[in-house]
């Protein structure tokens, strides 16, 4: 006889306001420039006030969303989102998830982007979610497809790391839905 079979819960995950104390996490992220290539970013500077105005900018952003990511599992910060470059009327955004470290291959970066989805549309009013995925990047290339994204495009030589080696990226778009 056959044991019966034991299927693992989903990750669930939960959006927070950035407060003080996930700064420090943040910023270990910010400073981990391999996985700041991986999200198409070259830091202006990591010292902790360059660090600070990245949060605040971020934070500022007409339009957008910058919050911590919470494993509701253990309660513990696991990374963050950003939804950027809002256009308000054609109800359009920019979004993205950085998981850290302890956080990778536990199907927590397919919740974030489930989540992230649905605050986009809800709180943001979105109807469509871009996001632009370096073609090397397969994890993310992966979760994003598995959550209702799809290819439309490459943008080829579209980032430069701080190394100048070139990458091509693809251009993803998620519809949310609405009118």
């Amino acid at each position: 006889m056959n044991p019966p079979l034991v299927i693992a819960p989903s990750p669930t995950i939960t959006f927070r306001d950035i407060a003080e104390e996930h700064l420090p996490q943040l910023f270990e992220m910010r400073r981990d420039l391999s996985l700041q290539a991986l999200l198409l970013t070259i830091p202006d500077g990591l010292d902790e006030t360059t660090l600070r105005a990245w949060v605040a900018r971020r934070k500022a952003e007409i339009g957008g969303m910058f919050r911590i990511i919470v494993d509701t599992a253990c309660g513990e910060a696991v990374g963050f989102i950003q939804v950027n470059s809002v256009h308000r009327k054609n109800r359009t955004g920019y979004g993205g998830i950085c998981l850290a470290a302890k956080a990778r291959n536990k199907g927590l970066g397919q919740a974030a982007l489930r989540e992230l989805i649905k605050v986009a549309g809800n709180e943001l009013g979105l109807i469509k979610l871009l996001s632009e995925v370096r073609a090397d990047n397969f994890a993310a290339l992966r979760a994003h497809l598995s959550v209702g994204y799809r290819l439309v495009g490459t943008l080829e030589n579209h980032f430069t790391d701080s190394k100048g080696k070139l990458y091509n990226v693809f251009l993803l778009e998620c519809v949310l839905g609405g009118e």
